[in-house]
Protein backbone atom coordinates (compact mmCIF):
# COMPACT_ATOMS: atom_id res chain seq x y z
CA UNK A 1 0.00 0.00 0.00
CA UNK A 2 2.32 2.35 0.88
CA UNK A 3 4.79 1.43 -1.95
CA UNK A 4 1.60 2.29 -4.48
CA UNK A 5 1.45 5.79 -2.72
CA UNK A 6 5.05 6.24 -2.98
CA UNK A 7 5.06 5.95 -6.76
CA UNK A 8 2.08 8.27 -6.32
CA UNK A 9 4.08 10.97 -5.16
CA UNK A 10 6.96 10.61 -6.97
CA UNK A 11 5.43 10.58 -10.18
CA UNK A 12 5.40 14.09 -12.32
CA UNK A 13 1.76 13.90 -13.54
CA UNK A 14 -1.06 11.44 -12.49
CA UNK A 15 -2.38 10.56 -15.93
CA UNK A 16 -3.40 6.99 -14.96
CA UNK A 17 -4.66 7.57 -10.97
CA UNK A 18 -7.68 4.53 -11.94
CA UNK A 19 -5.01 2.21 -12.87
CA UNK A 20 -3.84 2.39 -8.88
CA UNK A 21 -7.78 3.06 -7.34
CA UNK A 22 -9.09 -0.49 -9.07
CA UNK A 23 -5.92 -2.13 -7.21
CA UNK A 24 -7.56 -4.69 -4.40
CA UNK A 25 -4.81 -3.27 -1.84
CA UNK A 26 -6.25 -0.02 -2.52
CA UNK A 27 -10.13 -1.29 -2.52
CA UNK A 28 -9.16 -3.75 0.61
CA UNK A 29 -7.88 -0.94 2.95
CA UNK A 30 -10.37 1.58 1.85
CA UNK A 31 -12.86 -1.14 3.28
CA UNK A 32 -10.63 -1.99 6.31
CA UNK A 33 -11.02 1.82 6.95
CA UNK A 34 -14.60 2.15 6.93
CA UNK A 35 -15.11 -0.89 9.24
CA UNK A 36 -12.75 0.17 11.39
CA UNK A 37 -14.26 4.08 11.53
CA UNK A 38 -17.93 3.22 10.82
CA UNK A 39 -18.42 -0.44 12.20
CA UNK A 40 -22.30 -0.28 12.37
CA UNK A 41 -22.70 1.18 8.66
CA UNK A 42 -19.83 -1.33 7.42
CA UNK A 43 -21.68 -3.87 8.90
CA UNK A 44 -24.77 -3.76 7.77
CA UNK A 45 -23.90 -2.79 4.38
CA UNK A 46 -25.31 0.48 4.20
CA UNK A 47 -25.09 2.78 1.53
CA UNK A 48 -23.38 5.26 3.63
CA UNK A 49 -20.55 2.77 3.87
CA UNK A 50 -20.18 2.47 0.06
CA UNK A 51 -19.82 6.13 -0.07
CA UNK A 52 -16.92 6.17 2.22
CA UNK A 53 -15.11 3.84 0.67
CA UNK A 54 -15.66 5.92 -2.45
CA UNK A 55 -14.07 9.10 -0.80
CA UNK A 56 -11.52 6.48 0.92
CA UNK A 57 -10.44 4.96 -2.40
CA UNK A 58 -10.08 8.54 -3.95
CA UNK A 59 -8.05 10.08 -0.60
CA UNK A 60 -5.38 7.34 -0.57
CA UNK A 61 -4.85 8.39 -3.90
CA UNK A 62 -4.72 12.36 -3.33
CA UNK A 63 -3.31 12.32 0.00
CA UNK A 64 0.44 12.19 -1.29
CA UNK A 65 -0.04 14.06 -4.32
CA UNK A 66 -1.53 16.77 -1.68
CA UNK A 67 2.38 16.44 -0.03
CA UNK A 68 3.73 18.92 -3.71
CA UNK A 69 0.67 22.28 -2.16
CA UNK A 70 3.07 24.36 -0.49
CA UNK A 71 1.74 25.58 2.19
CA UNK A 72 -1.00 23.26 2.47
CA UNK A 73 -2.26 22.39 6.29
CA UNK A 74 -3.03 18.74 6.03
CA UNK A 75 -5.98 16.83 7.58
CA UNK A 76 -3.91 14.87 9.52
CA UNK A 77 -1.72 17.76 11.39
CA UNK A 78 -2.51 18.84 14.17
CA UNK A 79 -3.95 22.13 15.21
CA UNK A 80 -0.40 23.05 16.76
CA UNK A 81 0.96 23.35 13.15
CA UNK A 82 -1.39 26.44 12.55
CA UNK A 83 -0.68 28.10 15.97
CA UNK A 84 3.00 27.36 15.19
CA UNK A 85 2.89 29.22 12.08
CA UNK A 86 0.71 32.14 13.45
CA UNK A 87 3.41 32.73 16.21
CA UNK A 88 6.68 32.63 13.69
CA UNK A 89 4.61 35.00 11.52
CA UNK A 90 4.16 37.40 14.53
CA UNK A 91 6.50 37.10 16.70
CA UNK A 92 9.49 36.74 14.08
CA UNK A 93 8.55 38.03 11.30
CA UNK A 94 6.51 40.65 12.28
CA UNK A 95 3.70 40.33 10.21
CA UNK A 96 0.64 41.86 12.70
CA UNK A 97 -1.97 41.61 9.92
CA UNK A 98 -3.98 38.73 9.23
CA UNK A 99 -5.82 38.27 5.99
CA UNK A 100 -8.40 35.37 5.13
CA UNK A 101 -9.89 34.67 1.84
CA UNK A 102 -12.76 31.84 2.18
CA UNK A 103 -13.74 28.89 -0.37
CA UNK A 104 -17.17 28.62 -1.53
CA UNK A 105 -17.83 24.88 -2.25
CA UNK A 106 -21.14 25.69 -3.47
CA UNK A 107 -19.43 26.93 -6.81
CA UNK A 108 -16.43 24.30 -6.23
CA UNK A 109 -15.59 22.63 -9.72
CA UNK A 110 -12.80 19.62 -9.78
CA UNK A 111 -11.33 20.41 -13.23
CA UNK A 112 -9.25 23.17 -12.43
CA UNK A 113 -7.21 22.37 -9.51
CA UNK A 114 -7.08 18.70 -10.62
CA UNK A 115 -5.11 20.10 -14.31
CA UNK A 116 -3.22 22.69 -11.08
CA UNK A 117 -2.18 19.32 -9.34
CA UNK A 118 -0.92 18.03 -12.42
CA UNK A 119 -3.84 15.17 -12.66
CA UNK A 120 -4.76 14.57 -16.15
CA UNK A 121 -7.07 10.91 -15.70
CA UNK A 122 -10.32 12.18 -16.70
CA UNK A 123 -12.16 9.12 -15.62
CA UNK A 124 -10.86 9.78 -12.24
CA UNK A 125 -11.49 13.49 -12.32
CA UNK A 126 -15.29 12.43 -13.68
CA UNK A 127 -15.43 10.14 -10.52
CA UNK A 128 -14.31 13.23 -7.91
CA UNK A 129 -16.53 15.69 -10.00
CA UNK A 130 -19.58 12.76 -8.80
CA UNK A 131 -18.17 13.04 -5.16
CA UNK A 132 -18.24 16.50 -5.18
CA UNK A 133 -22.02 16.17 -4.46
CA UNK A 134 -21.23 15.19 -1.05
CA UNK A 135 -19.20 18.24 0.14
CA UNK A 136 -22.48 20.63 0.64
CA UNK A 137 -24.36 20.61 4.51
CA UNK A 138 -22.44 20.18 8.11
CA UNK A 139 -22.72 16.36 8.46
CA UNK A 140 -19.64 13.72 8.96
CA UNK A 141 -20.06 13.06 5.66
CA UNK A 142 -19.94 16.44 4.04
CA UNK A 143 -16.78 17.21 6.34
CA UNK A 144 -14.73 13.80 4.80
CA UNK A 145 -15.60 14.84 1.19
CA UNK A 146 -13.98 18.36 1.77
CA UNK A 147 -11.39 16.89 3.51
CA UNK A 148 -10.74 14.03 0.62
CA UNK A 149 -11.22 16.20 -2.25
CA UNK A 150 -10.06 19.97 -0.37
CA UNK A 151 -6.70 19.39 -1.58
CA UNK A 152 -7.40 19.51 -5.11
CA UNK A 153 -9.72 21.26 -5.84
CA UNK A 154 -8.78 24.84 -4.11
CA UNK A 155 -4.76 23.48 -5.53
CA UNK A 156 -5.02 25.98 -8.45
CA UNK A 157 -6.31 29.06 -6.00
CA UNK A 158 -4.00 28.67 -3.34
CA UNK A 159 -1.32 28.78 -5.98
CA UNK A 160 -2.28 31.75 -7.44
CA UNK A 161 -2.66 33.06 -4.17
CA UNK A 162 0.54 31.74 -3.44
CA UNK A 163 2.89 33.58 -6.46
CA UNK A 164 0.77 37.37 -4.99
CA UNK A 165 2.00 36.33 -0.94
CA UNK A 166 5.40 36.06 -2.21
CA UNK A 167 5.64 39.23 -4.27
CA UNK A 168 4.89 40.72 -0.59
CA UNK A 169 7.06 38.62 1.81
CA UNK A 170 4.10 37.28 3.33
CA UNK A 171 3.26 33.75 4.86
CA UNK A 172 0.39 31.80 3.55
CA UNK A 173 -1.56 28.62 4.83
CA UNK A 174 -3.92 27.43 3.49
CA UNK A 175 -6.91 24.23 4.05
CA UNK A 176 -9.91 22.89 2.41
CA UNK A 177 -12.32 25.80 4.18
CA UNK A 178 -9.72 28.97 2.82
CA UNK A 179 -6.31 30.47 3.17
CA UNK A 180 -5.10 32.64 5.95
CA UNK A 181 -2.13 34.88 5.24
CA UNK A 182 0.18 36.77 7.77
CA UNK A 183 1.55 40.36 6.29
CA UNK A 184 3.12 43.44 7.38
CA UNK A 185 0.49 45.43 5.43
CA UNK A 186 -2.34 44.37 3.71
CA UNK A 187 -2.63 44.07 -0.16
CA UNK A 188 -4.86 43.36 -2.75
CA UNK A 189 -4.99 41.27 -5.65
CA UNK A 190 -5.74 37.87 -3.68
CA UNK A 191 -9.35 39.14 -2.19
CA UNK A 192 -8.62 38.76 1.20
CA UNK A 193 -10.59 40.35 3.86
CA UNK A 194 -7.63 41.93 6.52
CA UNK A 195 -7.72 42.67 10.29
CA UNK A 196 -4.57 44.21 11.99
CA UNK A 197 -4.26 41.69 15.07
CA UNK A 198 -2.57 44.42 16.62
CA UNK A 199 -5.70 46.61 16.91
CA UNK A 200 -8.52 43.91 17.76
CA UNK A 201 -8.41 40.01 18.22
CA UNK A 202 -10.36 37.99 15.83
CA UNK A 203 -11.59 34.70 15.46
CA UNK A 204 -9.50 32.11 14.39
CA UNK A 205 -11.10 28.26 14.04
CA UNK A 206 -11.85 27.74 17.52
CA UNK A 207 -9.11 30.29 18.49
CA UNK A 208 -9.36 33.75 19.18
CA UNK A 209 -6.24 35.65 18.45
CA UNK A 210 -4.45 39.09 18.98
CA UNK A 211 -0.62 40.70 18.81
CA UNK A 212 0.11 42.28 22.09
CA UNK A 213 3.23 43.97 22.92
CA UNK A 214 4.58 42.33 19.78
CA UNK A 215 3.80 39.02 20.02
CA UNK A 216 0.89 36.64 19.25
CA UNK A 217 -1.27 35.39 22.15
CA UNK A 218 -4.07 33.12 21.38
CA UNK A 219 -6.53 32.01 23.49
CA UNK A 220 -10.39 29.91 23.37
CA UNK A 221 -12.84 32.32 21.52
CA UNK A 222 -16.30 32.29 22.95
CA UNK A 223 -17.98 30.14 21.25
CA UNK A 224 -15.57 27.47 22.02
CA UNK A 225 -16.31 28.37 25.44
CA UNK A 226 -20.06 29.06 24.86
CA UNK A 227 -20.33 25.40 22.99
CA UNK A 228 -18.49 23.46 25.76
CA UNK A 229 -20.72 24.78 28.83
CA UNK A 230 -24.07 24.24 27.08
CA UNK A 231 -23.11 20.41 26.16
CA UNK A 232 -22.36 20.19 30.30
CA UNK A 233 -25.59 21.51 30.79
CA UNK A 234 -27.28 19.59 27.66
CA UNK A 235 -25.92 16.46 29.44
CA UNK A 236 -27.21 16.77 32.85
CA UNK A 237 -30.42 17.88 31.91
CA UNK A 238 -31.18 14.86 30.10
CA UNK A 239 -32.73 11.20 31.32
CA UNK A 240 -29.70 9.46 30.29
CA UNK A 241 -28.32 7.70 32.67
CA UNK A 242 -24.78 8.95 34.68
CA UNK A 243 -22.40 6.95 32.88
CA UNK A 244 -23.74 8.18 29.57
CA UNK A 245 -23.63 11.76 30.74
CA UNK A 246 -20.27 11.51 32.10
CA UNK A 247 -19.64 10.23 28.72
CA UNK A 248 -21.09 13.97 26.81
CA UNK A 249 -19.24 15.62 29.08
CA UNK A 250 -15.76 13.94 28.51
CA UNK A 251 -16.23 14.43 24.85
CA UNK A 252 -17.44 18.08 25.01
CA UNK A 253 -14.37 18.76 27.18
CA UNK A 254 -12.13 16.45 24.60
CA UNK A 255 -13.60 18.48 21.74
CA UNK A 256 -12.47 21.94 23.41
CA UNK A 257 -8.84 20.29 25.02
CA UNK A 258 -8.25 19.34 21.16
CA UNK A 259 -7.76 23.17 20.13
CA UNK A 260 -6.71 24.45 23.71
CA UNK A 261 -3.67 22.37 24.05
CA UNK A 262 -2.04 24.20 21.75
CA UNK A 263 -2.40 27.55 22.83
CA UNK A 264 -0.39 28.70 25.73
CA UNK A 265 -3.15 31.29 26.40
CA UNK A 266 -5.82 28.92 26.92
CA UNK A 267 -4.44 26.98 30.08
CA UNK A 268 -6.54 29.74 32.28
CA UNK A 269 -9.49 29.38 30.42
CA UNK A 270 -9.36 25.99 31.03
CA UNK A 271 -8.38 26.18 34.65
CA UNK A 272 -11.69 28.10 34.73
CA UNK A 273 -13.65 26.09 33.01
CA UNK A 274 -12.50 23.13 35.47
CA UNK A 275 -13.91 24.60 38.51
CA UNK A 276 -17.09 25.04 36.69
CA UNK A 277 -17.59 22.02 34.93
CA UNK A 278 -16.21 19.81 38.22
CA UNK A 279 -18.57 22.01 40.32
CA UNK A 280 -21.66 20.53 38.62
CA UNK A 281 -20.49 16.91 37.71
CA UNK A 282 -19.91 16.28 41.60
CA UNK A 283 -23.07 17.51 42.12
CA UNK A 284 -24.90 15.71 39.79
CA UNK A 285 -22.99 12.81 39.00
CA UNK A 286 -20.51 11.90 41.11
CA UNK A 287 -22.06 12.04 44.78
CA UNK A 288 -24.57 9.59 43.49
CA UNK A 289 -21.96 7.67 42.02
CA UNK A 290 -18.67 7.71 43.54
CA UNK A 291 -17.02 5.08 40.96
CA UNK A 292 -17.41 7.37 37.77
CA UNK A 293 -15.19 9.65 39.54
CA UNK A 294 -12.07 8.09 38.54
CA UNK A 295 -13.74 7.84 34.64
CA UNK A 296 -13.72 12.02 34.52
CA UNK A 297 -11.63 13.67 32.11
CA UNK A 298 -9.89 16.73 34.46
CA UNK A 299 -9.06 19.73 31.99
CA UNK A 300 -6.71 20.83 34.81
CA UNK A 301 -4.20 17.78 34.76
CA UNK A 302 -4.57 17.43 30.73
CA UNK A 303 -1.37 17.79 28.66
CA UNK A 304 -0.10 20.80 27.24
CA UNK A 305 1.56 21.30 23.80
CA UNK A 306 2.35 24.68 23.74
CA UNK A 307 6.04 23.57 21.11
CA UNK A 308 6.42 24.57 18.08
CA UNK A 309 4.96 22.48 15.55
CA UNK A 310 7.00 21.96 12.49
CA UNK A 311 4.91 18.49 11.15
CA UNK A 312 7.06 16.56 9.03
CA UNK A 313 6.08 16.63 5.05
CA UNK A 314 4.65 13.05 4.85
CA UNK A 315 3.14 10.92 7.45
CA UNK A 316 2.19 8.60 4.59
CA UNK A 317 5.41 7.25 3.66
CA UNK A 318 7.89 7.57 6.85
CA UNK A 319 9.24 4.29 7.64
CA UNK A 320 9.30 5.61 11.35
CA UNK A 321 5.49 6.01 11.60
CA UNK A 322 3.44 3.17 13.06
CA UNK A 323 0.57 0.99 11.73
CA UNK A 324 -1.69 2.03 14.64
CA UNK A 325 -0.56 5.72 14.07
CA UNK A 326 -1.01 5.47 10.17
CA UNK A 327 -4.51 4.04 10.36
CA UNK A 328 -5.17 7.18 12.66
CA UNK A 329 -3.82 9.50 10.05
CA UNK A 330 -7.83 8.49 8.15
CA UNK A 331 -9.71 8.67 10.71
CA UNK A 332 -12.61 11.13 9.40
CA UNK A 333 -13.44 12.78 12.60
CA UNK A 334 -10.15 14.12 13.25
Amino acid sequence: MRRAQRSLALAGRHADLMRYIERDSFQNLAGALVARYMPRSSKKHLEIADIFRELYSAWLALAPISNRAQGYWRPWWCPGVLTGWLRIEANRFHRCWLGHVGYDWTTAQIAPGALAAGITDETFVGQAQDLLAHAAGDTLRAEFARYVLGSMVWRHLAEATLSVTREYRAGMMWNEDGCWLMSAKPFDGVGAAWIDLRAQPTDLLSWSAHIADSLLNVRMNDASVRTLKESVRTALASDASPEHKLRRINAAARSFHHFARYAFDARQQAQELEAWIWRRVNRNIVQNTPSLAARYFNLRHALWDTRLHFERKSYLLDRDVTEEQWLNLWNPRR
